[in-house]
This record gives structure tokens, sequence and C-alpha cells, in this order.
């Protein structure tokens, strides 16, 4: 008997590292990614079947940024140059949460 209770404790133990690593593996990545500055602007807009958002750099210098959905995939890093602009479309499902630097 008191070989199994040894072994589900040691089982919890691995079990419950294993989650604090992942959750602050998670925390690392979010919070690396701070908000990209006030003059690159997105608009979101929500059609019949998809939303898209549109970005568009009025910095006078190049930004790294991508667009950050919920219940969705995030789009990839985007360098944008003065002027420039890009647009991603995710289905209707998905929500915008947010426009980080990349």
């Amino acid at each position: 008997m008191r070989r199994s209770a040894a072994i589900a404790t040691l089982a919890l133990a691995v079990a419950t590292s294993a989650g604090t690593a992942q959750a602050a593996e998670t925390r690392g990545s979010t919070s690396a990614l701070a908000a990209a500055p006030s003059c690159v602007k997105v608009k979101v807009d929500t059609g019949i079947i998809a939303r898209t958002a549109y970005v568009k750099n009025h910095c006078s210098t190049t930004k790294r940024v991508k667009v950050r959905w919920s219940f969705a995939p995030d789009s990839g890093c985007n360098t944008l140059k003065p002027g420039q602009g890009f647009k991603t479309k995710r289905g209707l499902a998905a929500q915008f949460d947010g426009l980080p630097s990349c």
C-alpha cells in the first residue's frame, strides 16, 4: 500500500511541475509582445462569413506588427515601411485581440 501511495505522490508532483513550467512559458511569450505604437492603425470589418483586419503604418519609421486573434490563429509578423499596410482575414468566430509589435 505504501508503494502505490508513493507512486501516486510522485506522479502528482511531476504533473504539477509540468503544468507550472507550461504556465510560465505561456506567460513569458505573452509578456514579450508589447503593443504596437499608436501610429500603426488597425480597422476590423465584420463580414457575413469572415472578419478582416486592415493594418496601416502611419509612422515615420518601419514597424513590425502582427494581428492577434482570439479563437483563430494570429497573423504572421509583418514588416511595414511608412505608408504600407496589410490585411488578414479569419472566420466569423475570430475576435480581434490586439496589435502587438513583433
